[in-house]
């Protein structure tokens, strides 16, 4: 447990310094200002924010974000959503390990299990992207997969219920798993769950019809959009793992469902089979998973995990930890305006460009966001490739030109 430990900790560290800056450099998007912004106002009993222009409990079945309430009133910034995110991710290294020790993994194979989790691109990605529910989806899940392999009930339902309330196509992924527990390990904990389960649908169709509004979900259909990447994801989450995942045999089948989602879900706003989206949360806590079953059938492939993790990080990684990557250079007048707005007492409406402004000023229930086009929005480079100018900056040498965080050349 003591890689475990180290490992989360390590990568805690790492990806709350990389996190701050990207939020200092204002390139966070519209998602963590729209969360915060629901956060603070349902300390007044309110999910509406300006980002989405509506209720946020409207738009997601996310009841679950309430216990979050208290920690934003205390500390009111984007920062904390930032390192909550952070946590909860790499938390979700320990559960894993245990239930690898539950599963008679050695000590070495459930510590090469953690780490490798925590080296996976979808892991990292999933660190360094907007704040999401389905951060809290690895460490929810390894953490009842341990419980039911235990046969705890009320640990179970405790963490059976979290995930119901993170989004609504979790309770359907949560009813699948919970028929497949009935069916196969135990009748009292499948039963319950999938009774919490069509309780929580219920309720959130119930509640959806009575205030007359509709979830923000995608279209679905049988056409496979974009199939080399889909290709490309199921590959990249295998891999860490030194496709351990596939010894597990036909239980491999029970993912098919999250794997769907992806697969069959029509163009959306961005591509949701990217290795590091929040759509692949829970096929990332699935895989890893089916990992620890494969390597209990198969220990050999324990052996393999870090090295096939750390390949795939520096080769794939869709966060900024790959070679020729580097963190943002940071403009602190900038910075220093989105504050300002943050602290005033002034109503401001945003354009679609300032989405790194609304994630820090949306603490301020009077900041909005503008939910038309914005015909002046630009789009910055990905990253920021430049380390000359990015230790330069460390000086206090700001170069002339940025475009969020990014040198450009004069």
């Amino acid at each position: 447990m003591r890689a475990a430990w180290v490992g989360a900790a390590v990568f805690a560290a790492v990806y709350i310094a990389l996190d701050l800056n990207k939020l200092y450099a204002l390139r966070y998007g519209a998602d963590l200002g729209t969360y915060l912004q629901t956060l603070v106002n349902l300390q007044h009993g309110s999910s509406w924010n300006f980002g989405e222009w509506k209720p946020h409990l409207q738009v997601h079945d996310s009841w679950a974000l309430v216990a979050l309430v208290p920690l934003v009133a205390l500390v009111p910034r984007a920062e904390t959503l930032v390192v909550v995110q952070v946590l909860v991710i790499a938390s979700a290294a320990i559960p894993l390990a245990l239930l690898a020790r539950e599963l008679n993994l050695s000590e070495r194979a459930a510590a090469a299990l953690s780490v490798a989790y925590l080296l996976t691109p979808s892991a990292q990605g999933l660190a360094y992207d907007n704040f999401s529910e389905n951060a809290f989806v690895p460490v929810l899940a390894f953490s009842g997969a341990l419980a039911v392999r235990r046969r705890a009930l009320v640990p179970s339902l405790l963490c059976g219920a979290l995930l119901l309330g993170l989004k609504e196509d979790e309770i359907l992924f949560v009813l699948w798993f919970a028929a497949a527990c009935a069916l196969w390990w135990d009748r009292r904990i499948g039963l319950s769950l999938a009774a919490l389960a069509l309780a929580t649908a219920a309720a959130f169709w119930g509640f959806e019809r009575v205030v007359g509004a509709h979830p923000n979900d995608p279209r679905y259909a049988l056409l496979v959009h974009d199939p080399g990447g889909k290709i490309a994801m199921v590959l990249l989450l295998l891999a860490p793992f030194a496709f351990a995942p596939l010894a597990a045999g036909r239980a491999l089948l029970l993912g098919l469902p999250l794997l769907a989602e992806i697969v069959f879900m029509q163009p959306w706003n961005y591509e949701p089979s990217r290795i590091g989206s929040h759509y692949v949360a829970p096929l990332l806590a699935a895989t890893a998973i089916a990992a620890a079953f494969g390597a209990m059938h198969r220990p050999g492939f324990a052996r393999a995990m870090i090295p096939c993790a750390l390949a795939v990080m520096l080769l794939f990684n869709d966060a900024v930890l790959r070679p020729g990557r580097w963190p943002y250079v940071v403009d602190w007048s900038a910075y220093a305006r989105a504050v300002a707005l943050r602290d005033g007492e002034a109503g401001v409406l945003l354009g679609r460009r300032d989405e790194g402004v609304w994630a820090v000023a949306a603490a301020n229930p009077r900041v909005r966001l503008d939910p038309r086009p914005d015909p002046l929005f630009a789009a910055c480079p990905a990253y920021d490739t430049n380390a000359r100018a990015f230790f330069a900056s460390l000086a206090g040498r700001a170069p002339q030109r940025l475009c969020g965080g990014v040198p450009l050349p004069q």
